[in-house]
C-alpha cells in the first residue's frame, strides 16, 4: 500500500465528492450500467469505493452492493452518504485493491472507477477483481487514459498517469477476461 495515497484520501475524504466532480460525473455510472447490465438479483462490488458515489448510483439496480476502500475516513463518509440517501442494500468493507476482503466468485459485477491508477500494482489489482467475480460475470474499469499531467501525482496522489489502451488490453487478456470493450468517456 502506498502510504502517500492513503494519507491523501484520509485528508480529503470530507471534500472528496466536491473534488472528484471536477474530473468525472454520473456518466461513469451510466457507462458501467451499459457495459454490465445489473439485475435486482445480483451482487455488485465497487472496488476503491471512496465516498460511495458509484455504489450509490448502482444500488437501485442491484440486490446488494459491497464497497471496498482502504481509507477508513472515506468509508466513514460513504456510510454517512448511504444513510442520507436511505440506501440499505449497500455495505462497506476496508481492504486494498490487491487484497479484497471477499470470497472467490463472490460478485456478479465488479466495478472499479478511477481506482486503478492509485494501485501500486495495477495487474495484481485486476487479478484480484477477477478472483472475486463469478465466472461469466463482468469486470468494469473506468479510469484515466495515459496523460502527461505530472502534477496529478502531487495534487491527487496518482501513482500512474493513466494507462494506454494496449496496457489495459494486455492486462485484461492476461487476467483471462474476454469480450473486452473500450470507450472514451468523461469530462473534457
Amino acid at each position: 500500500m502506498d502510504t502517500n495515497v492513503l494519507e491523501y484520501f484520509q485528508r480529503v475524504a470530507k471534500q472528496w465528492d466536491t473534488l472528484r466532480s471536477n474530473y468525472y460525473d454520473e456518466s461513469v455510472i451510466v457507462k458501467a450500467l451499459e457495459h454490465a447490465p445489473i439485475a435486482k438479483t445480483q451482487t455488485v462490488v465497487d472496488v476503491g469505493t471512496g465516498t460511495g458515489f458509484v455504489a450509490a448510483g448502482l444500488a437501485p439496480f442491484a440486490r446488494q452492493v459491497i464497497g471496498v476502500d482502504f481509507s477508513d475516513a472515506m468509508l466513514a463518509v460513504a456510510r454517512e452518504n448511504m444513510a442520507k440517501l436511505g440506501l440499505t442494500n449497500v455495505e462497506f468493507h476496508q481492504g486494498t485493491l490487491q487484497q479484497l476482503p471477499l470470497d472467490d466468485a463472490f460478485a456478479d459485477v465488479v466495478v472499479a472507477n478511477m481506482a486503478l491508477h492509485h494501485a501500486p500494482d495495477p495487474v495484481a489489482a485486476l487479478r484480484e477483481m477477477v478472483r472475486v467475480c463469478k465466472p461469466g460475470g463482468h469486470v468494469v474499469i473506468t479510469d484515466a487514459m495515459h496523460h502527461t499531467f505530472d502534477w496529478f501525482r502531487t495534487e491527487l496522489a496518482d501513482v500512474w498517469l493513466g494507462f494506454t489502451r494496449d496496457e489495459i488490453e494486455n492486462w485484461f487478456g492476461g487476467a483471462g477476461l474476454s469480450s473486452r470493450r473500450y470507450e472514451l468517456i468523461g469530462k473534457r
